[in-house]
């Protein structure tokens, strides 16, 4: 997805869509890429994605890698 540059709810609405659609073809791993550069501010979308992500996968963390290759 391209979210980087949207407000939070819509890239959090667009997110939990392509979750739903992967779920639905039977992904069990999920791997959120976030912008690379990784400049989001207090209002920015990141964070708020990781955490809807998060909550609709029931999941208890999260390793957030700003430098995974």
């Amino acid at each position: 997805l391209k979210t980087r540059s949207i407000p939070a709810r819509d890239a959090i609405a667009q997110s939990l869509k392509a979750l739903d659609a992967l779920q639905a073809a039977g992904c069990r791993r999920f791997f959120f890429k976030y912008c690379s550069t990784f400049d989001s501010t207090d209002a920015g979308n990141i964070g708020p994605v990781g955490d809807a992500l998060i909550d609709a996968l029931n999941a208890r963390q999260a390793i957030y890698c700003p430098a995974f290759p």
